[in-house]
């Protein structure tokens, strides 16, 4: 006989073990909520592990103590000119006016170690402020939010569990979702839901229906979006957003899958291919130097680099300095070495470098590239890149407290969407936005979904 259907009320469910569900959870349970988190992989963090998760914040106390001056106005007015002037501007406000409480809420109430990334202004910012979240950067910050939602006596963490569909009322009210069966049969969990399951960047027909610009990238490394989001959400009438913007890189390294940063190309780095020739412009659009490193032999190209160039990044850069470069970069003390770490052809290796450096003055550079910080001198240092697509930034419209519009406009009750599950604020495109803006938005509405919720005393489940 059918084992009995299994029914549990909760005050929040998250769908996605994600760093903003991890946010949300923990903020919706220090509220009095009871969380069950639910996550269809066995482990936590999503792909927050390979990435910096530095986060653009304005008029912190790690500024102040920086002698930095910065308001939310200022990062408003650099996300106008990012966004080339489009911007929902309302909830783009509400987010930054919250970025200095939401850094003070990880360093204080969690615990991470917080720390202002550079005394220079990077990344499209006209001040320093991006904040660095721990040596290790999102793995960093994974490992302390897991460790805080997994000791939460008000979280129930269930790894390996997969939602089959958002349960409604006759008003359109989402009340709750049906986990897939397992040995002990099937399972519905009742209490408002929020989505924090990813985008739909590893899904190839998505990709393809949606972003077909990028289509012939491919998504790599462990962990991707697989659309759930949209999968769940649909039935219900949920409005998209932004659906066609995806951010892409030329320089993911290989077989590491992390990004390296593009200022190593803007400051004086180059690619070459296997025969160790150039064939592009390293400074132009990224998806189009993504597709030109696609069609070298072997679908992949050389990055190479300084001393000067390492310097300069790693001084603004901790994740590149600490996790990227240590565990991506070959080192060579002369061309010739360089080209025996990378199995590169020294003949056409060595006359490249000579008649990059030669072009510098006259600015005569065979692909037109405009900005160089200089020639490369030994010793050399060279990573292994190929193009991918990282991150789709479109999904579920929102508003800035994280709630699903349905598609007549108004919000539909019971549903907020995170993280990639919810569209960003950089519009269409592959550019990819001001840097740091993906993680405010991301945790900044996780905060604001939970805190959306009120406080109880206890919820009764």
């Amino acid at each position: 006989m059918a084992a009995a259907e299994r029914h549990e009320s909760v005050g929040l469910i998250v769908v996605g073990a994600s760093v903003g569900g991890l946010v949300a959870a923990i903020t919706a349970a220090d509220h009095g909520h009871r969380v069950a988190l639910l996550e269809r992989a066995k482990e936590l963090g999503g792909g927050a592990g390979t990435e910096s998760e530095a986060i653009a914040a304005a008029g912190t106390r790690f500024q102040r103590v920086a002698d930095v001056h910065d308001t939310p106005d200022r990062l408003i007015a650099d996300l106008r000119a990012t966004t080339r002037h489009y911007l929902e501007t309302d909830e783009a406000a509400a987010l930054v006016a919250q970025s200095a409480g939401l850094v003070d809420w990880l360093a204080d109430r969690c615990g991470v170690q917080v720390t202002l990334q550079s005394r220079t202004a990077v990344g499209g910012h006209s001040a320093p402020r991006l904040h660095a979240v721990g040596e290790q950067g999102g793995a960093s910050l994974v490992a302390t939010l897991v460790r805080h939602a997994s000791h939460h006596t008000h979280i129930r963490v269930r790894a390996a569990t997969e939602v089959e569909r958002l349960i409604a009322d006759e008003t359109g009210t989402v009340t709750g979702v049906a986990v897939r069966p397992d040995r002990r049969g099937a399972a519905v969990v009742m209490g408002p839901v929020l989505l924090a399951c990813g985008g739909f960047v590893a899904n190839d027909d998505l990709v393809a229906a949606h972003c077909p610009d990028v289509k012939d990238l491919p998504h790599l490394g462990a962990f991707g979006g697989k659309g759930d989001a949209l999968r769940l959400a649909g039935p219900v009438s949920a409005a998209t957003s932004h659906m066609g913007a995806c951010a892409v890189t030329p320089f993911l390294a290989q077989p590491s899958h992390l990004a390296v940063p593009r200022a190593v190309a803007d400051l004086g780095g180059i690619l070459v291919n296997q025969l160790g020739k150039r064939f592009a412009d390293e400074t132009k659009d990224a998806l189009a130097l993504a597709l030109d490193v696609r069609a070298q032999p072997g679908r992949v190209a050389y990055l190479l680099f300084d001393e000067r160039v390492t310097s300069a990044v790693a001084a603004n850069d901790p994740f590149f300095a600490r996790v990227v470069l240590p565990r991506t970069a070959r080192r060579g003390s002369s061309v010739a070495m360089l080209a025996k770490q990378l199995e590169l052809a020294e003949a056409g290796l060595a006359p490249t470098l000579e008649t990059y450096n030669a072009n510098l003055e006259p600015g005569g550079d065979p692909f037109g590239r405009q900005r160089s910080g200089g020639p490369l001198e030994a010793p050399f240092s060279g990573i292994r890149v190929t193009g991918a697509r990282r991150a789709t930034l479109g999904g579920l419209k929102v508003d800035a407290a994280g709630r699903v519009q349905h598609a007549s406009g108004a919000p539909i009750p019971g549903l907020f969407a995170v993280g990639g599950s919810a569209s960003g604020l950089s519009g269409d495109g592959t550019d990819g936005g001001l840097v740091g803006m993906d993680a405010l938005v991301s945790l900044g509405r996780a905060r604001a979904a939970a805190l959306a919720l009120g406080s109880v005393a206890d919820d009764g489940a």
